[in-house]
């Protein structure tokens, strides 16, 4: 993995952020991606907070069989304390050596990690070893630079989101995911876009739980003293209460299969 570690601190702001009414609208489209069916296996690999899971094991129901992996320990820990259905499990594992059996689910979903991993060619080989022949994937990433965040301080911004870019390996990974999925011999279908829009610095907005991630994130390992990046972070909360606030994301959805 690159960057970003999850401490307890941390899974408890990540899981927060999994909450707000964006990644939940997107947990939704994610969902309707898969088109899951009573009974069903699915593989959710970076499961991080569990709530996709959660969410997959209800559709596939008590005959189904779900399983979430996440590298983060302390992600997993928080999984497994609020998980009360039978037929889901998590563990914590590597996405690119994954412990489970060649061809053995229906559907694998992947939401916002290969850009974390550097080697993305092995988690995609992964992905299509336990798929079932013709079994799908959905595979969701974000382009960072694609990112518009309004500043009345732009030098700054860009800064900041220069610095926060070192967060994972692979920043701008849509833009050459279909090529890795090729060539790990899956066979990509189709490709659509979720957008997330804010204009309000709001603690149900995904944008604010993200600020609070980059703040941490570039003031310890990114290079950007305290005060630069506390005065950015006041920004944004300014900026809302002068109704002048926009934050706007893309997430870039992959689907296709292993080939029969």
């Amino acid at each position: 993995m690159s960057g970003l570690m999850f401490t307890d601190a941390a899974a408890r702001q990540l899981e927060s952020l999994y909450m707000t009414r964006d990644i939940v609208s997107q947990r939704n489209a994610t969902l309707k991606e898969l088109n899951l069916c009573e009974g069903e296996s699915v593989l959710d690999v970076g499961s991080g907070p569990g709530f996709l899971a959660e969410s997959v094991a209800d559709a596939v129901g008590t005959s189904g069989r779900v399983v979430g992996v996440d590298i983060s320990d302390d992600l997993v820990a928080r999984s497994k304390r609020r998980n009360n259905r039978s037929w889901l499990t998590f563990y914590t594992g590597d996405a690119t050596a994954l412990d489970e059996p060649d061809a053995a689910y229906d559907a694998v979903v992947c939401t916002q990690v290969a850009e974390y991993i550097p080697d993305v060619d092995a988690v995609l080989s992964e992905v299509r070893r336990v798929l079932k022949p013709g079994g799908r994937f959905v595979i969701v990433a974000t382009d960072w630079d694609g990112v518009i965040w309004h500043s009345g301080s732009p030098e700054r911004m860009s800064r900041i989101m220069r610095s926060w870019e070192a967060h994972c390996a692979h920043p701008r990974l849509p833009r050459h995911l279909k090529n890795h999925l090729v060539k790990a011999g899956l066979e990509f279908q189709r490709a659509s876009a979720f957008p997330i829009l804010n204009l309000t610095w709001s603690d149900d907005g995904y944008s604010k739980g993200l600020s609070a991630l980059i703040r941490a994130f570039v003031s310890s390992q990114g290079g950007i003293d305290a005060e630069s990046s506390s005065s950015w972070y006041h920004e944004l909360s300014e900026l809302s209460d002068a109704g002048d606030y926009f934050f706007s994301s893309t997430r870039f959805v992959f689907c296709g299969k292993r080939p029969d």
